[in-house]
């Protein structure tokens, strides 16, 4: 990883984010715009999140461009209120959500869908997503969140099964619900 610093924060370049730059250089063009929008509305979440952190005192040691997007690590030693942790969890999806609003307004109703499904994508109540790490501030240890993160994990297989035995065969849907459940096991 390349790492430089920039008013006191280290910005870090990963090696799958440069390979997906590389990657996004050989794909052909209608992919590479749709891969490039995808990326663009994960480092507006993660912008969203920054702003925040920023606005709320809770300083970034750490800034990491990565193959999913952007990563931002908090000072060590800084603790928060679990519901300043809530508001910057919930700034993310906020900025792609209003992001979607106005691509709408715009006429761009394809970045406007890519915006909205990252907002609720990151709403879902999994670990590793802000939905889930806001259920586990709130309500930690809990046996209902516990059955909603299970319940919404089987109507994903049921809508991957479904999907396949319709001959929709979708890779993405597919690499979603393993990266989900993946997750859920190793969280």
């Amino acid at each position: 990883m390349y790492e430089f610093n920039i008013r006191g924060i280290k910005l870090g370049v990963s090696f799958s984010f440069l390979a997906l730059v590389g990657f996004l250089t050989l794909c052909g063009e209608g992919i590479r715009a749709q891969l490039a929008m995808c990326l663009a509305c994960c480092i507006v979440h993660e912008i969203g999140h920054l702003l925040a952190m920023l606005y709320l005192g809770v300083g970034a040691d750490k800034l990491i461009l990565y193959g999913g997007g952007m990563l931002i690590r908090r000072k060590k030693g800084l603790s928060s209120s679990n519901l300043t942790d809530c508001i910057i969890l919930l700034a993310g999806p906020l900025a792609n959500a209003l992001l979607a609003v106005l691509f709408l307004l715009l006429g761009m109703k394809n970045a406007s869908g890519y915006n909205l499904f990252c907002a609720v994508f990151n709403l879902l109540p999994f670990s590793y997503f802000d939905g889930g790490r806001i259920a586990d501030t709130l309500f930690p240890d809990s046996k209902a969140v516990s059955l909603i993160k299970n319940i919404i994990i089987l109507m994903f297989a049921c809508l991957v099964f479904s999907v396949t035995l319709m001959g929709g065969f979708n890779i993405s849907l597919l690499v979603t619900f393993i990266y989900i459940a993946v997750c859920e096991i190793l969280a």
